[in-house]
């Protein structure tokens, strides 16, 4: 029997560094203020949601979502080795009790890119001892934490695997030399720059042994990993490139769930393998990522997926990067017609959570993307739009009984 809530989750979701503000024993906080920097900006106070979780929760509650996928900040719940902040885990606690108060389901990501600047100064996902260190941290967050509907060990473990051409092609030599003073380690110190080979070692056993210390510490949560995964196609001829892709970039991560009571879905776009490389199909429109604008991406993906492998899927996130809010409302709309078609075809997927809840810090990016439904104003004031109300109306055209999986 499924270890999964009983109700179909419909939610939004954050990441910490990208809407708390103030990560500054992260290592992504150090390398914003390196001189040359990766990113194009520092995070600054980001959204302030370590000071409005509060207010934001209630947006939730207000589209009528009934789940919330937020992140644990292990750089503030563990600022020095073996050292742990109880004001940190009260307050992360207090998260949870928020969500619970309003009948929201808080999924808790333990690891979402950012980590204390002391594990990386030790190597990252490449140091020798990260997965017990990692499980550790694991194990201290959740006892702290009654009532976490779902947890997520690592968010989208693959994406170095997949997107390192792209990382590797933003470091230049100047900027690995300013990331080597300002975190006395490699940039592949830094998650999304972590070699391949460190992550389907260490990054597959921090996952498997994290999952069993949140499951000893609350043996009712039901836990799992994210993964980033695009739609594959390809030209005529040209398959075998696109099978090689999913061999390489997604199938040894979802083999690794088979224990796993589900894996977190993460699509944006497709992929299209021609003769001459991959990426979005010709001449088809992009967004502002200068990804595809594929909102069906997400119903391909839960489909291949559910044709393989026998594990239930939550889409954690999918969204629509740009400024045009009409758009996005278009783009919902789409994406959740094809995971309902995934599903008529026999995919197992259990909730929805739109990325993200609001516009915020887009990694080595900044603030130039918007994927939120509420605008963050300048003085911080949240401003809902028109795409958060179309949400809403969706979860009651979707809600039907062929998408009902209790």
């Amino acid at each position: 029997m499924s270890r999964l809530p009983e109700q179909f989750l419909w939610g939004t979701a954050v990441a910490a560094h990208q809407v708390e503000g103030g990560n500054v024993n992260s290592d992504c906080w150090a390398l914003e203020h390196a001189s040359p920097s990766v990113f194009v900006e520092p995070s600054g106070a980001a959204c302030d949601h370590w000071n409005r979780y509060e207010e934001d929760i209630a947006l939730v509650a207000q589209f009528g979502l009934n789940a919330f996928r937020f992140s644990v900040e292990w750089a503030r719940v563990e600022p020095e080795p073996g050292v742990f902040s109880t004001a940190a885990l009260d307050h992360y606690a207090r998260v949870v009790d928020a969500c619970r108060e309003l009948s929201i389901v808080p999924v808790v990501t333990f690891h979402h890119f950012t980590q204390p600047r002391w594990m990386a100064a030790l190597g990252g996902f490449a140091a020798r001892d990260f997965p017990a260190r990692f499980a550790a941290y694991c194990a201290r967050a959740a006892r702290a934490f009654d009532g976490i509907g779902l947890a997520c060990t690592i968010n989208e473990l693959n994406l170095p695997v997949s997107a390192a051409a792209y990382f590797q092609s933003r470091a230049s030599d100047a900027h690995r030399a300013a990331a080597q003073v300002a975190l006395g380690a490699p940039l592949d110190a830094f998650f999304l720059f972590t070699p391949a080979d460190a992550i389907l070692g260490n990054g597959l056993e921090a996952h498997r042994l994290a999952r069993e210390a949140i499951r000893a510490e609350r043996v009712e949560v039901p836990v799992g990993m994210t993964l980033a995964i695009s739609e594959e196609t390809a030209d005529p001829g040209i398959e075998d490139r696109r099978d090689a892709r999913r061999e390489r970039f997604y199938a040894p991560f979802l083999d690794a769930a088979c224990n796993d009571d589900f894996v977190g879905v993460q699509t944006y776009a497709r992929t299209h393998s021609r003769a001459d490389g991959s990426g979005p199909l010709p001449g088809a429109p992009v967004t502002t990522m200068g990804w595809e604008d594929r909102p069906l991406a997400i119903g391909a993906v839960c489909q291949w997926i559910g044709s393989r492998w026998n594990v239930p899927l939550i889409v954690t996130e999918n969204g629509y990067p740009g400024f045009d809010d009409a758009r996005r409302e278009v783009f919902i709309t789409t994406a959740l017609a094809g995971v309902r078609s995934a599903m008529a075809d026999g995919a197992d997927v259990r909730g929805y959570f739109y990325w993200s809840l609001l516009d915020n810090f887009e990694w080595m990016l900044g603030y130039r993307q918007r994927f939120g439904l509420v605008e963050v104003q300048a003085d911080m004031r949240r401003a809902p739009k028109r795409s958060a109300r179309s949400y809403r109306s969706q979860l009651f055209l979707n809600s039907c009984p062929d998408l009902d999986v209790r």
